[in-house]
């Protein structure tokens, strides 16, 4: 039994990441898990389709075993997001996920593996900090850093970075891991580019807002209406309109000049705010990325702060068949608790109810994003997707 670790969000799935799961399993995987984000996602916005749903369509189209990545890891800069799916990979015990396949555009494992020491020796180094005070992203700011052509590419694209992040993650919490690029297919990361039946997840998303058929990207399109986070506009508006500079201060990676910011931005241009986007647009400049902004603006609507990105206190399992039940029955030796129920999770620590309570929060704010009336569904009432 070989058993292969994928971190996703499918948000939603479609035949990129199909093709993503075959492509691992041509690399000699038997078994694969993949840890999933649940109702908050890494852009700052809320998943187009419930957890379990996507989850299902993964079983469906190859993987064997999901696991959720919760609020708010899942909705976090990309070194907590791969930290803390890497910590649930390896969670299940040393030697039992050895292989770890990504989708990115460079598919150099030489070269990505050099990005990830770059990153560790420039993270803090002068020259960054210099781009950063000139107003460039951090992005761009590590990839004028690195100097090397070949190697500043890595830090252009959002999956390479993610893929860096991951490499950093294996050598500190599973360095039994190995980390193996796949180079997606035809269309880039946020790409509007489709060939006949591949496209992006943001493309496929643009169509389901606009309410275009988009079946030809997909192995199973959604089962209901999608939630938009558009539709709770008003709901998040008021959190921006009403916000004390105390509390924007507990929340993750703001700053005293950030807070100030927001503050003047909310109060001295409060006639050109209509929306959380024109609010984002005021906000910004040029150090500061729009995924920035909207990760703040979800910490800020769910009550997220800074001392919430602690460790992973434990890993819910979504969704699972036959071939997941070996990779549980492999897991003797866990060093996080997984289970299907959450209330029984939320029990292990204070920690852990704390986390709980932030997903549960998310799945509110999605369940909120509908067109007319939401239904609102408690998370603990939702069954796991048993398939063979």
């Amino acid at each position: 039994m070989r058993i292969a670790g994928v971190v996703a969000e499918y948000n939603p799935f479609h035949n990129g990441h199909k093709y993503h799961l075959e492509q691992t399993r041509l690399m000699g995987a038997t078994h694969i898990v993949a840890v999933m984000s649940g109702a908050a996602v890494q852009r700052g916005d809320i998943a187009v389709a419930d957890k379990f749903e996507r989850a299902r369509t993964a079983i469906e189209n190859g993987a064997d075993l999901v696991v959720e990545l919760p609020c708010p890891y899942s909705c976090s800069s990309a070194e907590r997001f791969a930290s803390a799916a890497i910590q649930l990979l390896a969670g299940l015990g040393e030697g039992v996920v050895t292989l770890l396949s990504f989708g990115c555009e460079i598919d150099d494992i030489r070269v990505l593996n050099k990005g990830a020491e770059l990153s560790k020796e420039l993270s803090d180094s002068q020259l960054v900090r210099d781009q950063l005070e000139k107003g460039v992203s951090y992005p761009a700011a590590m990839a004028t850093a690195a100097g090397i052509p070949a190697i500043s590419k890595v830090f252009e694209s959002p999956n390479d970075l993610l893929a860096v992040e991951y490499i950093k993650a294996i050598e500190k919490y599973s360095p039994w891991m190995i980390s193996v690029p796949v180079r997606r297919r035809d269309a880039a990361h946020d790409s509007s580019i489709t060939s006949e039946t591949i496209a992006s997840a943001s493309h496929i998303r643009e169509l389901i807002a606009a309410g275009e058929d988009y079946g030809d990207f997909v192995p199973a399109k959604l089962s209901g209406e999608p939630f938009l986070l558009e539709n709770s506009d008003k709901a998040l508006l008021l959190k921006i309109m009403t916000a004390e500079s105390s509390e924007l201060s507990r929340l993750p990676d703001m700053t005293t000049h950030l807070v100030r910011r927001f503050m003047n931005t909310r109060d001295t241009r409060c006639d050109l705010i209509r929306t959380p986007e024109d609010f984002a647009k005021l906000f910004k400049n040029k150090s500061i990325t729009f995924a920035r902004i909207r990760r703040m603006l979800m910490y800020l609507a769910l009550g997220v702060t800074s001392r919430d990105l602690f460790d992973v206190p434990y890993g819910r399992i979504l969704a699972l068949n036959d071939r997941g039940r070996e990779i549980l029955a492999a897991s003797l030796d866990t060093n996080v608790v997984y289970d299907t129920s959450l209330s029984k999770l939320e029990k292990i620590s204070s920690r852990a109810a704390r986390i709980s309570e932030l997903e549960r929060s998310a799945v509110s704010l999605q369940q909120l994003s509908v067109k007319g009336r939401p239904e609102f569904i408690s998370d603990y009432t939702r069954k796991i997707v048993l398939l063979r």
